[in-house]
Protein backbone atom coordinates (compact mmCIF):
# COMPACT_ATOMS: atom_id res chain seq x y z
CA UNK A 1 0.00 0.00 0.00
CA UNK A 2 2.84 2.47 0.61
CA UNK A 3 4.38 1.53 -2.44
CA UNK A 4 1.70 2.33 -4.34
CA UNK A 5 0.55 5.69 -2.15
CA UNK A 6 4.30 6.58 -3.27
CA UNK A 7 4.14 5.87 -7.18
CA UNK A 8 0.56 7.81 -6.91
CA UNK A 9 2.22 11.29 -5.30
CA UNK A 10 5.56 10.68 -7.95
CA UNK A 11 2.73 11.29 -10.57
CA UNK A 12 0.13 13.48 -8.83
CA UNK A 13 2.19 15.96 -7.23
CA UNK A 14 5.00 18.78 -9.28
CA UNK A 15 7.65 19.49 -8.10
CA UNK A 16 7.75 22.98 -5.87
CA UNK A 17 9.13 25.72 -7.13
CA UNK A 18 8.33 29.55 -6.39
CA UNK A 19 7.99 31.44 -8.99
CA UNK A 20 11.35 33.85 -9.54
CA UNK A 21 12.71 36.55 -12.26
CA UNK A 22 14.48 35.39 -14.77
CA UNK A 23 16.67 38.66 -16.38
CA UNK A 24 17.32 38.83 -20.13
CA UNK A 25 20.12 41.28 -21.86
CA UNK A 26 22.15 41.09 -24.95
CA UNK A 27 23.73 43.64 -26.89
CA UNK A 28 24.49 44.29 -30.37
CA UNK A 29 25.52 46.95 -32.75
CA UNK A 30 23.18 45.92 -35.50
CA UNK A 31 19.72 45.92 -33.59
CA UNK A 32 19.59 49.44 -33.52
CA UNK A 33 16.30 50.88 -34.29
CA UNK A 34 14.52 46.79 -34.39
CA UNK A 35 12.06 45.42 -31.60
CA UNK A 36 13.06 42.95 -29.84
CA UNK A 37 10.60 40.46 -28.73
CA UNK A 38 10.88 37.90 -25.90
CA UNK A 39 8.43 34.73 -25.73
CA UNK A 40 8.18 31.78 -23.55
CA UNK A 41 7.21 28.59 -24.44
CA UNK A 42 4.23 27.36 -22.49
CA UNK A 43 5.08 23.60 -22.79
CA UNK A 44 6.88 21.32 -25.20
CA UNK A 45 3.25 19.60 -26.50
CA UNK A 46 1.68 22.58 -28.00
CA UNK A 47 4.86 24.73 -28.50
CA UNK A 48 2.64 28.12 -27.70
CA UNK A 49 4.63 30.83 -27.55
CA UNK A 50 3.35 33.33 -25.34
CA UNK A 51 4.67 37.14 -25.96
CA UNK A 52 6.18 38.13 -22.54
CA UNK A 53 7.35 41.69 -23.39
CA UNK A 54 8.10 43.62 -26.48
CA UNK A 55 10.90 46.38 -27.10
CA UNK A 56 11.17 48.93 -29.52
CA UNK A 57 15.12 50.60 -29.46
CA UNK A 58 15.46 53.81 -30.39
CA UNK A 59 18.47 54.28 -33.35
CA UNK A 60 20.66 55.05 -31.18
CA UNK A 61 20.49 51.92 -28.70
CA UNK A 62 22.22 48.72 -29.30
CA UNK A 63 20.86 46.80 -25.44
CA UNK A 64 17.76 45.85 -24.07
CA UNK A 65 17.12 44.08 -21.29
CA UNK A 66 13.83 41.73 -19.65
CA UNK A 67 12.92 40.57 -16.42
CA UNK A 68 9.92 38.58 -16.50
CA UNK A 69 8.62 35.49 -13.41
CA UNK A 70 8.85 31.98 -14.53
CA UNK A 71 8.61 28.78 -12.56
CA UNK A 72 10.90 26.14 -13.14
CA UNK A 73 13.25 26.20 -16.27
CA UNK A 74 11.21 27.18 -19.23
CA UNK A 75 12.58 27.77 -22.36
CA UNK A 76 12.44 30.88 -24.01
CA UNK A 77 12.67 32.67 -27.06
CA UNK A 78 14.30 36.10 -28.04
CA UNK A 79 13.07 36.99 -32.16
CA UNK A 80 14.58 40.18 -33.82
CA UNK A 81 12.96 40.64 -36.86
CA UNK A 82 12.98 37.05 -38.53
CA UNK A 83 15.72 35.52 -36.71
CA UNK A 84 15.23 33.81 -33.43
CA UNK A 85 17.51 32.57 -30.48
CA UNK A 86 16.21 29.88 -27.96
CA UNK A 87 17.60 28.21 -24.72
CA UNK A 88 16.26 26.74 -21.29
CA UNK A 89 15.93 29.49 -18.40
CA UNK A 90 15.84 28.68 -14.45
CA UNK A 91 14.36 31.18 -12.42
CA UNK A 92 16.51 33.15 -10.27
CA UNK A 93 18.72 33.04 -13.20
CA UNK A 94 20.74 36.30 -15.93
CA UNK A 95 21.87 35.25 -18.86
CA UNK A 96 23.22 37.55 -21.71
CA UNK A 97 23.16 37.45 -25.24
CA UNK A 98 26.18 39.06 -27.30
CA UNK A 99 24.84 39.36 -30.59
CA UNK A 100 27.21 38.80 -33.74
CA UNK A 101 26.92 41.36 -36.49
CA UNK A 102 24.00 40.20 -38.95
CA UNK A 103 23.83 42.71 -42.06
CA UNK A 104 22.05 40.12 -44.18
CA UNK A 105 22.80 39.95 -48.05
CA UNK A 106 19.79 40.39 -50.16
CA UNK A 107 20.21 36.11 -50.29
CA UNK A 108 20.23 35.26 -46.71
CA UNK A 109 17.20 38.01 -45.77
CA UNK A 110 15.17 36.62 -48.52
CA UNK A 111 15.85 33.10 -47.35
CA UNK A 112 15.05 34.43 -43.43
CA UNK A 113 11.75 35.95 -44.91
CA UNK A 114 10.31 32.12 -46.17
CA UNK A 115 11.82 29.66 -43.64
CA UNK A 116 13.18 31.72 -40.35
CA UNK A 117 16.34 32.11 -39.25
CA UNK A 118 18.80 31.73 -35.93
CA UNK A 119 20.10 34.85 -34.55
CA UNK A 120 23.37 35.04 -34.84
CA UNK A 121 25.12 35.25 -31.04
CA UNK A 122 26.48 33.51 -28.05
CA UNK A 123 24.77 32.57 -24.68
CA UNK A 124 26.87 34.11 -21.56
CA UNK A 125 25.23 34.02 -18.18
CA UNK A 126 26.42 36.43 -15.27
CA UNK A 127 25.82 33.49 -12.93
CA UNK A 128 26.60 29.70 -14.18
CA UNK A 129 22.86 28.08 -14.54
CA UNK A 130 23.85 24.09 -14.90
CA UNK A 131 21.88 23.37 -17.74
CA UNK A 132 22.50 25.19 -21.26
CA UNK A 133 26.35 24.72 -21.34
CA UNK A 134 26.11 21.52 -20.17
CA UNK A 135 23.11 20.70 -22.83
CA UNK A 136 25.33 22.22 -25.39
CA UNK A 137 28.70 20.04 -24.19
CA UNK A 138 26.45 16.50 -24.48
CA UNK A 139 24.96 17.50 -27.50
CA UNK A 140 28.75 18.05 -29.41
CA UNK A 141 29.93 14.73 -27.36
CA UNK A 142 26.82 12.33 -28.81
CA UNK A 143 26.92 14.04 -32.09
CA UNK A 144 30.62 12.99 -32.79
CA UNK A 145 30.14 10.02 -31.61
CA UNK A 146 26.84 9.42 -33.72
CA UNK A 147 29.24 10.78 -37.18
CA UNK A 148 32.17 8.66 -36.29
CA UNK A 149 30.13 5.32 -36.13
CA UNK A 150 27.42 5.70 -37.44
CA UNK A 151 27.48 2.61 -39.56
CA UNK A 152 28.63 0.14 -36.50
CA UNK A 153 25.41 1.61 -35.08
CA UNK A 154 23.01 0.24 -38.19
CA UNK A 155 24.59 -2.89 -38.03
CA UNK A 156 24.50 -3.16 -33.89
CA UNK A 157 28.34 -3.78 -33.32
CA UNK A 158 28.48 -4.97 -30.05
CA UNK A 159 31.53 -3.40 -28.61
CA UNK A 160 30.09 0.28 -30.46
CA UNK A 161 26.86 -0.44 -28.92
CA UNK A 162 28.90 -0.91 -25.41
CA UNK A 163 31.29 2.32 -25.89
CA UNK A 164 27.40 4.22 -26.45
CA UNK A 165 26.54 3.47 -23.27
CA UNK A 166 29.89 3.66 -21.67
CA UNK A 167 29.84 7.17 -22.89
CA UNK A 168 26.37 7.44 -21.07
CA UNK A 169 27.49 6.26 -17.30
CA UNK A 170 30.70 8.86 -17.95
CA UNK A 171 28.03 11.80 -18.83
CA UNK A 172 25.73 10.95 -16.11
CA UNK A 173 28.74 10.26 -13.70
CA UNK A 174 30.08 13.97 -15.13
CA UNK A 175 26.85 15.38 -14.22
CA UNK A 176 25.61 13.32 -10.86
CA UNK A 177 24.56 16.52 -9.29
CA UNK A 178 22.74 17.84 -12.38
CA UNK A 179 19.45 16.44 -11.76
CA UNK A 180 18.29 18.37 -15.43
CA UNK A 181 21.06 17.42 -17.22
CA UNK A 182 21.54 13.43 -15.65
CA UNK A 183 18.18 13.05 -17.33
CA UNK A 184 18.55 15.21 -19.99
CA UNK A 185 21.75 12.47 -21.13
CA UNK A 186 19.02 9.09 -20.42
CA UNK A 187 16.78 10.30 -22.84
CA UNK A 188 19.29 11.85 -25.11
CA UNK A 189 21.21 8.38 -25.58
CA UNK A 190 17.81 6.37 -25.49
CA UNK A 191 17.10 8.79 -28.81
CA UNK A 192 20.25 7.32 -30.60
CA UNK A 193 18.96 3.98 -29.22
CA UNK A 194 15.25 4.03 -30.72
CA UNK A 195 16.62 5.54 -33.59
CA UNK A 196 18.96 2.39 -34.65
CA UNK A 197 16.89 0.09 -33.22
CA UNK A 198 20.07 -1.03 -30.65
CA UNK A 199 17.19 -2.42 -27.90
CA UNK A 200 13.61 -3.69 -28.41
CA UNK A 201 11.35 -0.77 -28.98
CA UNK A 202 9.01 -1.90 -26.95
CA UNK A 203 10.78 -2.16 -23.85
CA UNK A 204 12.36 1.53 -24.41
CA UNK A 205 8.65 2.30 -24.33
CA UNK A 206 8.42 0.33 -20.56
CA UNK A 207 11.63 1.24 -19.15
CA UNK A 208 11.78 5.27 -20.26
CA UNK A 209 8.49 6.07 -19.45
CA UNK A 210 5.81 3.44 -17.92
CA UNK A 211 5.74 4.35 -14.32
CA UNK A 212 8.18 7.04 -14.01
CA UNK A 213 7.27 10.78 -13.59
CA UNK A 214 6.87 13.17 -16.48
CA UNK A 215 9.47 15.22 -17.00
CA UNK A 216 7.44 18.26 -18.24
CA UNK A 217 10.00 20.76 -18.73
CA UNK A 218 13.47 18.50 -19.83
CA UNK A 219 14.00 19.09 -23.63
CA UNK A 220 15.35 15.64 -24.52
CA UNK A 221 12.64 14.10 -22.90
CA UNK A 222 10.27 15.58 -24.58
CA UNK A 223 12.28 15.35 -27.76
CA UNK A 224 12.18 11.39 -26.81
CA UNK A 225 8.20 11.36 -26.08
CA UNK A 226 7.77 12.53 -29.40
CA UNK A 227 10.07 10.67 -31.33
CA UNK A 228 8.56 7.11 -29.83
CA UNK A 229 5.16 8.56 -29.33
CA UNK A 230 4.15 10.97 -31.78
CA UNK A 231 1.17 9.64 -34.51
CA UNK A 232 1.16 6.86 -32.14
CA UNK A 233 -2.48 6.33 -32.61
CA UNK A 234 -3.83 8.60 -35.03
CA UNK A 235 -3.09 6.44 -38.00
CA UNK A 236 -4.90 3.43 -35.94
CA UNK A 237 -2.82 1.06 -34.27
CA UNK A 238 -3.54 -2.49 -31.95
CA UNK A 239 -5.89 -1.01 -29.89
CA UNK A 240 -7.67 1.86 -31.73
CA UNK A 241 -8.38 1.82 -35.41
CA UNK A 242 -9.12 4.78 -37.11
CA UNK A 243 -13.04 4.14 -36.98
CA UNK A 244 -12.99 3.98 -33.42
CA UNK A 245 -11.73 7.22 -33.41
CA UNK A 246 -13.91 9.18 -36.01
CA UNK A 247 -16.81 7.79 -34.14
CA UNK A 248 -15.71 8.76 -30.51
CA UNK A 249 -14.86 12.30 -31.47
CA UNK A 250 -18.36 12.67 -33.38
CA UNK A 251 -19.50 11.29 -29.87
CA UNK A 252 -17.67 13.31 -27.86
CA UNK A 253 -16.88 9.95 -26.11
CA UNK A 254 -13.82 10.40 -24.11
CA UNK A 255 -14.28 7.74 -21.67
CA UNK A 256 -14.37 5.49 -24.16
CA UNK A 257 -11.43 6.74 -25.87
CA UNK A 258 -9.83 6.42 -22.28
CA UNK A 259 -10.35 3.26 -21.66
CA UNK A 260 -8.96 2.29 -25.15
CA UNK A 261 -5.97 3.77 -24.53
CA UNK A 262 -5.63 1.96 -21.18
CA UNK A 263 -5.18 -1.61 -22.92
CA UNK A 264 -1.69 -0.67 -23.93
CA UNK A 265 0.51 -1.88 -20.73
CA UNK A 266 3.07 1.10 -21.33
CA UNK A 267 -0.03 3.22 -20.92
CA UNK A 268 -1.85 1.67 -17.77
CA UNK A 269 -0.45 5.01 -16.09
CA UNK A 270 -3.42 7.59 -15.97
CA UNK A 271 -1.07 10.63 -15.95
CA UNK A 272 1.05 9.20 -18.89
CA UNK A 273 -1.78 7.90 -20.68
CA UNK A 274 -3.36 11.79 -20.74
CA UNK A 275 -0.21 12.84 -22.13
CA UNK A 276 -0.24 10.71 -25.02
CA UNK A 277 -3.89 11.24 -25.83
CA UNK A 278 -2.47 15.16 -25.48
CA UNK A 279 0.03 14.25 -28.51
CA UNK A 280 -2.36 12.30 -30.26
CA UNK A 281 -5.22 14.39 -30.27
CA UNK A 282 -2.16 17.02 -31.95
CA UNK A 283 -1.23 14.51 -34.52
CA UNK A 284 -5.11 13.55 -35.20
CA UNK A 285 -5.49 17.63 -36.04
CA UNK A 286 -2.46 17.97 -38.31
CA UNK A 287 -2.53 14.47 -40.15
CA UNK A 288 -5.98 16.07 -41.94
CA UNK A 289 -7.81 13.09 -41.84
CA UNK A 290 -10.41 14.27 -38.70
CA UNK A 291 -12.93 16.25 -38.66
CA UNK A 292 -10.65 19.10 -37.00
CA UNK A 293 -13.56 20.85 -35.14
CA UNK A 294 -14.54 17.46 -33.34
CA UNK A 295 -10.66 17.01 -32.46
CA UNK A 296 -10.85 20.35 -30.67
CA UNK A 297 -14.32 20.14 -29.17
CA UNK A 298 -12.54 16.84 -27.53
CA UNK A 299 -9.99 18.37 -26.27
CA UNK A 300 -11.79 21.51 -24.70
CA UNK A 301 -13.84 18.21 -23.46
CA UNK A 302 -11.04 17.15 -21.76
CA UNK A 303 -10.26 20.54 -20.16
CA UNK A 304 -12.80 20.13 -17.86
CA UNK A 305 -12.56 15.91 -17.37
CA UNK A 306 -8.76 15.67 -16.18
CA UNK A 307 -7.59 15.96 -12.62
CA UNK A 308 -3.99 17.44 -13.42
CA UNK A 309 -3.75 20.86 -13.81
CA UNK A 310 -0.61 20.57 -16.16
CA UNK A 311 -2.54 19.15 -18.76
CA UNK A 312 -5.49 20.81 -18.22
CA UNK A 313 -3.22 23.52 -19.19
CA UNK A 314 -1.35 21.53 -22.22
CA UNK A 315 -4.90 21.20 -23.75
CA UNK A 316 -6.08 24.87 -23.41
CA UNK A 317 -2.69 25.63 -24.95
CA UNK A 318 -3.31 22.90 -27.74
CA UNK A 319 -7.08 24.43 -28.61
CA UNK A 320 -5.40 28.11 -28.86
CA UNK A 321 -2.66 26.98 -31.20
CA UNK A 322 -4.57 24.37 -33.71
CA UNK A 323 -7.08 26.60 -33.71
CA UNK A 324 -5.11 29.35 -34.96
CA UNK A 325 -2.14 27.37 -37.11
CA UNK A 326 -3.71 28.43 -40.69
CA UNK A 327 -4.69 32.16 -38.83
CA UNK A 328 -8.05 30.94 -39.86
CA UNK A 329 -10.79 33.17 -38.06
CA UNK A 330 -8.86 35.85 -37.09
CA UNK A 331 -8.81 39.30 -38.63
CA UNK A 332 -6.09 41.35 -39.99
CA UNK A 333 -6.62 44.65 -38.00
CA UNK A 334 -3.35 46.98 -36.44
CA UNK A 335 -1.15 45.64 -39.43
CA UNK A 336 0.15 48.47 -41.57
CA UNK A 337 1.47 48.10 -44.94
CA UNK A 338 3.22 50.92 -47.36
CA UNK A 339 1.63 51.68 -50.74
CA UNK A 340 2.71 51.93 -54.03
CA UNK A 341 2.91 55.64 -53.60
CA UNK A 342 5.50 55.02 -50.32
CA UNK A 343 2.58 55.90 -47.75
CA UNK A 344 1.86 53.56 -44.84
CA UNK A 345 -2.20 52.31 -44.86
CA UNK A 346 -3.75 49.55 -42.72
CA UNK A 347 -4.14 46.51 -44.20
CA UNK A 348 -7.86 46.62 -43.54
CA UNK A 349 -8.22 49.04 -45.61
CA UNK A 350 -8.24 46.96 -48.53
CA UNK A 351 -11.36 44.88 -46.76
CA UNK A 352 -14.18 46.04 -48.78
CA UNK A 353 -17.29 44.92 -49.79
CA UNK A 354 -15.99 41.45 -51.14
CA UNK A 355 -13.80 38.43 -50.90
CA UNK A 356 -10.27 39.62 -50.75
CA UNK A 357 -7.30 37.33 -52.26
CA UNK A 358 -4.25 38.04 -50.83
CA UNK A 359 -0.54 37.20 -52.36
CA UNK A 360 2.70 37.42 -50.23
CA UNK A 361 5.45 37.25 -53.54
CA UNK A 362 9.18 38.35 -54.21
CA UNK A 363 9.67 39.99 -57.24
CA UNK A 364 12.79 37.60 -58.05
CA UNK A 365 11.75 34.52 -57.34
CA UNK A 366 10.35 32.97 -60.58
CA UNK A 367 7.51 31.05 -59.33
CA UNK A 368 6.38 33.99 -58.09
CA UNK A 369 6.42 35.92 -61.18
CA UNK A 370 4.65 33.12 -63.30
CA UNK A 371 1.78 33.25 -60.46
CA UNK A 372 1.04 36.97 -60.75
CA UNK A 373 0.97 36.31 -64.56
CA UNK A 374 -1.94 33.67 -63.62
CA UNK A 375 -3.43 35.91 -61.68
CA UNK A 376 -3.17 38.88 -64.90
CA UNK A 377 -5.20 35.81 -66.84
CA UNK A 378 -7.93 35.44 -64.44
CA UNK A 379 -8.29 38.80 -63.11
CA UNK A 380 -11.10 40.14 -65.80
CA UNK A 381 -13.22 36.97 -64.92
CA UNK A 382 -12.97 37.56 -61.46
CA UNK A 383 -12.89 41.03 -60.32
CA UNK A 384 -16.54 41.35 -60.32
CA UNK A 385 -16.72 38.91 -57.13
CA UNK A 386 -13.68 39.25 -55.21
CA UNK A 387 -10.87 42.04 -55.06
CA UNK A 388 -6.69 40.98 -55.05
CA UNK A 389 -4.11 42.55 -52.88
CA UNK A 390 -0.40 41.63 -53.75
CA UNK A 391 1.89 41.88 -50.65
CA UNK A 392 5.43 42.47 -51.99
CA UNK A 393 8.09 40.59 -49.70
CA UNK A 394 11.41 41.89 -51.44
CA UNK A 395 14.05 43.08 -49.90
CA UNK A 396 13.25 46.84 -50.98
CA UNK A 397 10.16 48.74 -51.37
CA UNK A 398 12.17 50.52 -54.85
CA UNK A 399 11.80 46.75 -56.23
CA UNK A 400 8.29 46.91 -56.24
CA UNK A 401 7.87 50.39 -57.23
CA UNK A 402 9.93 50.04 -60.38
CA UNK A 403 8.24 46.86 -61.38
CA UNK A 404 4.86 47.83 -61.35
CA UNK A 405 5.71 51.48 -62.64
CA UNK A 406 8.75 51.27 -65.04
CA UNK A 407 8.05 47.77 -66.27
CA UNK A 408 5.96 46.31 -68.76
CA UNK A 409 5.06 42.79 -67.45
CA UNK A 410 4.18 45.02 -63.95
CA UNK A 411 2.53 47.67 -65.55
CA UNK A 412 -0.24 45.90 -66.82
CA UNK A 413 -1.34 44.81 -63.81
CA UNK A 414 -4.54 46.40 -62.60
CA UNK A 415 -4.89 45.39 -58.78
CA UNK A 416 -3.41 46.91 -56.01
CA UNK A 417 0.16 46.10 -54.60
CA UNK A 418 1.70 46.93 -51.63
CA UNK A 419 5.00 46.45 -49.73
CA UNK A 420 5.61 44.55 -46.47
CA UNK A 421 7.87 47.54 -44.95
CA UNK A 422 9.59 45.48 -42.68
CA UNK A 423 6.37 44.71 -40.80
CA UNK A 424 7.45 41.35 -39.59
CA UNK A 425 4.06 40.93 -37.64
CA UNK A 426 2.30 40.36 -40.95
CA UNK A 427 4.20 37.13 -41.23
CA UNK A 428 3.37 36.06 -37.99
CA UNK A 429 0.18 36.79 -38.09
CA UNK A 430 -0.53 35.01 -41.63
CA UNK A 431 1.70 32.14 -40.23
CA UNK A 432 4.16 32.92 -43.89
CA UNK A 433 6.67 29.89 -44.15
CA UNK A 434 7.41 30.22 -48.31
CA UNK A 435 6.59 32.25 -50.85
CA UNK A 436 4.37 32.82 -53.23
CA UNK A 437 1.14 32.17 -50.53
CA UNK A 438 -2.30 32.91 -51.17
CA UNK A 439 -4.85 33.94 -48.32
CA UNK A 440 -8.75 33.85 -48.68
CA UNK A 441 -10.15 37.07 -46.19
CA UNK A 442 -13.80 37.53 -46.05
CA UNK A 443 -15.44 41.03 -46.22
CA UNK A 444 -15.77 41.08 -42.58
CA UNK A 445 -11.74 40.86 -42.74
CA UNK A 446 -11.83 37.57 -41.22
CA UNK A 447 -8.88 35.14 -42.84
CA UNK A 448 -11.17 32.17 -44.12
CA UNK A 449 -8.52 30.30 -46.08
CA UNK A 450 -4.87 29.74 -45.18
CA UNK A 451 -3.23 28.96 -47.86
CA UNK A 452 -5.75 28.81 -50.52
CA UNK A 453 -4.38 27.02 -53.61
CA UNK A 454 -2.35 28.85 -56.47
CA UNK A 455 -3.54 29.94 -59.68
CA UNK A 456 -2.02 28.08 -61.66
CA UNK A 457 -3.90 25.26 -59.64
CA UNK A 458 -6.94 26.58 -61.07
CA UNK A 459 -8.32 28.31 -57.63
CA UNK A 460 -9.26 31.84 -58.86
CA UNK A 461 -11.33 29.94 -61.73
CA UNK A 462 -13.00 27.68 -58.99
CA UNK A 463 -13.47 31.03 -57.09
CA UNK A 464 -14.83 32.82 -59.85
CA UNK A 465 -17.57 29.38 -60.66
CA UNK A 466 -18.57 29.35 -57.14
CA UNK A 467 -19.87 32.87 -57.21
CA UNK A 468 -21.63 32.59 -59.98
Amino acid sequence: MKKLLLVLILFAVQPLVFAQNVYISGEGKDIKGKAVKLYSIADDISEKQKEEQVLKLSEEDSTFSFAITLSGERSVVVKIDFMSYSFVTKPGTKYHLQIDDFSLSKEDSLLGLAYGKVLPCSLTMERYDGINLPMFDVDMVLNDFIVDNQRLLFVKDSSTIASLHSLKDSLIEIYKDNDYIKNYVVYSVANVDYAFAIKSRASLKDSLFAHKPILYNNLAYTDCFKNIFSKYFSKGYKYIKRKDIENWLASKNYNAFNDALGRDKVLENEVFREFVFLQGMKDAYLDGYFDRKLVLQMLEQFVGITKFEAHKQIAQNLVDVLSNINAENSDIKDLEVKDIDGQKVPLNKFIKDKTLIVCFIRFDQEISLKEMEGVHFCYDSIKDYCDVLTICCSDNYEKMYNFIKNNKVGNKYKWDFVYFDNNYDIFEKFHIRTFPTFVLINPEGKIVKNPMDSPSLGALLTFKKKQQ
